[in-house]
């Protein structure tokens, strides 16, 4: 079994941690390589899986280098949410001698693919895992005009739209009044940003459709992917978005943990 570590090197957490899984998997036999998630130099082609060592960021990052090989990520969280991790760093006591064996299964996540079709220049074609976002770079009402297969919708005027896949439903998406949805499903969701006419609420659509999103007027757009990237937009600019036929392959231990997470985070704060 060949195993790759991407950490975020950052931490410095993650980087015991990561020559702790080392040298434990090495005593099994395992290989394993180490790699930073920002300066990707080591972890081959041929790794089994990747276990992912930091935020949901970090797996964000990892998932959009990995998923097109095809290698599944094992998300360990070190993060503040975690919504993208198996496991806890507590539970790698059970969980590594779980994954030698290869007692886990697989879970396919969807990802979104998101074109930029500029008037003049080649489309620019991008894969993100969690969302696109289209949104005001200032604080400014901006109007976007959308369609599904072509069909129009409507306009979102606010700060902007937020365009989701089921995994990213927990995340900007949620924040801004959107739907959960469960990250084995085959959907996109569209959620206005900070409404100013507030007719605009949020849609789901199929996986299969495409959803294209226009700014209209002159104020300045920008697009951001997984929140990670940013595009500025030029006036003409279409944004589409539809279904990849990349999946994001998720070693998963426990069908309930999601539920839990979710229960976690819609617990009352303490006061």
């Amino acid at each position: 079994m060949r195993i790759g570590l991407i950490l975020n090197a950052s931490r410095e957490r993650a980087r015991q941690l990561a020559d702790e899984v080392e040298h434990r998997l090495s005593a099994w036999g395992i290989e394993v390589w180490q790699d930073s998630d920002r300066t990707p130099t080591h972890v081959p082609a041929l790794a089994d899986v990747v276990i992912v060592l930091g935020g949901d960021g970090t797996v964000l990052r990892a998932a959009r280098r990995f998923a097109p090989q095809g290698i599944p990520l094992l998300g360990v969280n070190l993060g503040q949410v975690g919504f993208l991790s198996v496991l806890e760093p507590a539970e790698l006591e059970e969980g590594l001698p779980r994954l030698a064996r290869r007692d886990f299964v697989l879970e396919e996540r969807m990802m979104l693919e998101v074109s930029v079709h500029p008037e003049e220049k080649p489309v620019q074609r991008h894969l993100v895992l969690n969302d696109a976002v289209l949104k005001s770079p200032r604080t400014q009402v901006v109007e976007i005009r959308a369609s599904v297969d072509g069909h129009r919708y409507g306009s979102y005027r606010g700060d902007g739209v937020v365009c989701a896949s089921p995994t990213g439903s927990t995340g900007y998406s949620m924040s801004a009044g959107g739907p959960i949805v469960q990250p084995e499903l085959d959907v996109m969701v569209l959620t206005p940003i900070c409404s100013y006419t507030g007719a605009m609420r949020p849609l789901v659509v199929g996986g299969h459709r495409t959803v294209e999103l226009v700014p209209v007027g002159v104020r300045p757009v920008m697009l951001a992917l997984d929140g990670q990237e940013e595009i500025a937009l030029a006036a003409g600019d279409r944004v589409t978005v539809t279904g990849s036929p990349v999946r994001t392959r998720m070693v998963k231990f426990d069908e309930g943990r999601f539920f839990r997470q979710l229960g976690r985070k819609n617990r009352p704060a303490r006061r």
